[in-house]
């Protein structure tokens, strides 16, 4: 019978194993100084060219990017289908270098560019493939990555998939708010037009007076 205290044991000796590596081999390595630099370099360079007027918007769909991203990443790297060979820090998974640096903070860039559903797809599917099938086979030859049960064609999928998914999400959630204010507009207009009327016990005070 399998318990939750072996389960536990195994995860202790896991994640030894993974500080052991990472700190005896991994950290400070030219590789690992590598995959630092270029997370600052993105967080520079995309938020200097973010439009700083729709920053609401355009944070709230990179954190969406983000979010569906770490939930993909978590089950994959825990199904054995891929697998961070020189992570940032010892930690399974990895969300570093592609959940929190490169898919949201690229993807605002794109956000922020094209307004159309037509636009945005077209920078959707383009993304997708040069992550797909430029930017993980180089994560795979520099051996960051171990691809186990996994193919670039997947990565191709899932990246374009998650990049709809939060269109439409941010979408969804923007026509909402929108009609909930137009709403609240039309509602304001109409108090403060509104007739004012004389309360009935006066007018019956006036003509008892009468």
């Amino acid at each position: 019978m399998i318990t939750i205290e072996m389960i536990n044991q195994a995860n202790y000796t896991l994640h030894n194993l993974m500080v052991t590596k990472w700190s005896t081999q991994d950290l400070f390595s030219i590789k690992w100084w590598g995959e630092i630099g270029f997370v600052i370099f993105s967080y520079i360079l995309c938020f200097s060219l973010l439009d700083k007027t729709r920053l609401t918007k355009t944070i709230l769909f990179g954190s969406l990017i983000s979010v569906f991203s770490v939930v993909i990443e978590i089950v994959g790297c825990n199904s054995n289908l891929w697998a961070y060979s020189l992570p940032i820090y010892p930690m399974i998974p990895n969300i570093f270098l592609l959940d929190i640096t490169v898919m949201p903070l690229y993807y605002m860039l794109i956000y922020q560019r094209a307004y159309s559903w037509k636009s945005y797809a077209v920078w959707n599917i383009g993304a997708s493939a040069f992550l797909g099938f430029v930017f993980s086979p180089l994560m795979v030859s520099l051996g960051l990555v171990q691809l186990i049960q996994w193919n670039y064609v997947n990565t191709f999928l899932i990246i374009a998939s998650v990049g709809f998914l939060a269109k439409a999400v941010i979408s969804l959630i923007i026509s909402f708010e929108e009609q909930y204010q137009a709403k609240q507009q039309v509602w304001q207009t109409s108090v403060l037009f509104q007739p004012a009327v004389k309360p009935l016990d006066e007018e019956s005070d006036k003509k008892n007076e009468n």
